[in-house]
């Protein structure tokens, strides 16, 4: 076991030093746009950009369209991505926030069930419950299901 503990510890150094280098270089959003554009590595960003979140907050701000596109995925990084929002300060996050969710809230389109119910999961994580209470509003007579379930279950946890 104690072998395997050195590899990681060695494996933890090398991540450290190629986030460094990504992040110390002037053009790191662009570089990190591209990944998110590409659809594939949004895991290895998302834990790059949150890992270097608390001190690099102008980072999330920069990168907040992709970052909250992948809070509405229904992928195993999308809980990361919440999580990355959440941290940011409401007067930093909030703005951008109703902007995006302006956006997704006026295109209830039963076709989007995942990324609306997504859109419920990361309001109610950031306690944006007015703005959850639009999103409701604009799925609550909808013809999908799916979509009426976001008005009768959201919030989750009273």
């Amino acid at each position: 076991m104690e072998e395997a503990w050195q590899e990681l510890r060695k494996a933890e150094i090398a991540y450290i030093r190629a986030g460094n280098a990504i992040l110390d270089d002037e053009n790191a959003v662009e570089f990190l746009r591209s990944v998110f554009a590409r659809q594939n590595g949004h895991h290895a960003a998302l834990r790059l950009i949150g890992d270097r979140a608390p001190e690099r907050a102008e980072l999330v701000l920069e990168l907040f369209p992709e970052v909250f596109e992948a809070a509405l995925s229904n992928s195993l990084y999308a809980a990361r991505a919440r999580y990355i929002l959440a941290g940011l300060p409401p007067d930093m996050r909030d703005p951008r926030l109703e902007a995006l969710s302006s956006r997704e809230i006026a295109n209830p389109d039963p076709e989007r069930w995942e990324e609306l119910r997504g859109l419920a999961v990361l309001l109610e994580q950031v306690n944006r419950l007015d703005i959850l209470d639009l999103l409701k509003d604009a799925v609550r007579d909808s013809p999908s299901e799916d979509l009426r379930d976001i008005a009768e279950y959201f919030p989750e946890h009273i």
